[in-house]
């Protein structure tokens, strides 16, 4: 899968810490522990609705909390297989900004501590049906080595 280029700004790390490339954000998911949160999105949709809106509160609180405070977190954007690769992959990429933004602006979770990364359709969480809504998600996952 080629990586669509991205600006990270946000992304500030020492060595043998969190992961200074989108190629490291990219291959996270692969071995990091994932918190038990995912957030859902309706179809063809980057907006936090009604449905999700409790659960990206919860986590707002948590990441604010003193156990994480100051943590990064990778937030990681998915679609179901409905629409082509290349509008897929900038729906994740929507979905999991759509998510850091709200934690920026609702809770004060500062821009380095949330790194958002796009997989588009390539990682279904629900492979024997493509199309499910489980599959339209932002996972969180700790980012740090601590």
């Amino acid at each position: 899968m080629a990586l669509k280029p991205r600006i990270m700004r946000s992304l500030t790390t020492s060595p043998g810490s969190a992961p200074r490339t989108a190629e490291e954000v990219r291959t996270l998911p692969q071995w990091k522990p994932k918190i038990d949160l995912e957030i859902k999105f309706e179809f063809n949709s980057a907006g936090i609705g009604s449905k999700a809106m409790q659960q990206v509160t919860e986590l707002g609180k948590a990441l604010t909390s003193a156990d994480l405070k100051g943590r990064r977190f990778v937030l990681a954007g998915h679609t179901d297989a409905r629409g082509n690769e290349t509008y897929n992959q900038g729906l994740s990429e929507r979905r999991a900004d759509a998510v850091k933004r709200f934690l920026m602006e609702n809770y004060g979770i500062e821009a380095r501590d949330l790194l958002t990364v796009g997989y588009g359709q390539k990682q279904l969480k629900n492979s024997a049906n493509p199309f499910a809504g489980e599959n339209r998600r932002v996972q969180v996952i700790d980012a740090d080595d601590r």
